[in-house]
């Protein structure tokens, strides 16, 4: 074998090695939009809160609502009613 293809096999290797250990995480908002729809709060279900990080550079509220079926909704944390609705759900035991 000749010293080309043996270094071109080994950088293969290495390459291979390295980028096997690496996860595949895909860093983005979980929102794409918000709705503008106020939720009555006896149809919001359950509330989640994902603060800032590097998935990410906003505040997500992710709302579960239930009507005839229960179908999760981004709502927007600066709207008030968003707001008065998040101290209720997290003061409320």
């Amino acid at each position: 074998m000749n010293s080309s293809a043996l270094v071109i096999t080994f950088l293969t290797c290495a390459l291979l090695a390295i980028t096997e250990g690496v996860p595949h995480l895909q860093p983005r908002c979980l929102c794409t939009k918000t709705t503008a729809q106020e939720f009555s709060e006896d149809r919001i279900v359950k509330l989640e809160i994902f603060p800032p990080g590097p998935h990410c550079k906003d505040t997500e509220v992710i709302a579960t609502v239930k009507f005839q079926r229960e179908f999760k909704v981004c709502l927007n944390p600066d709207n008030i009613w968003v707001q008065n609705i998040l101290k209720k759900k997290t003061t409320t035991p």
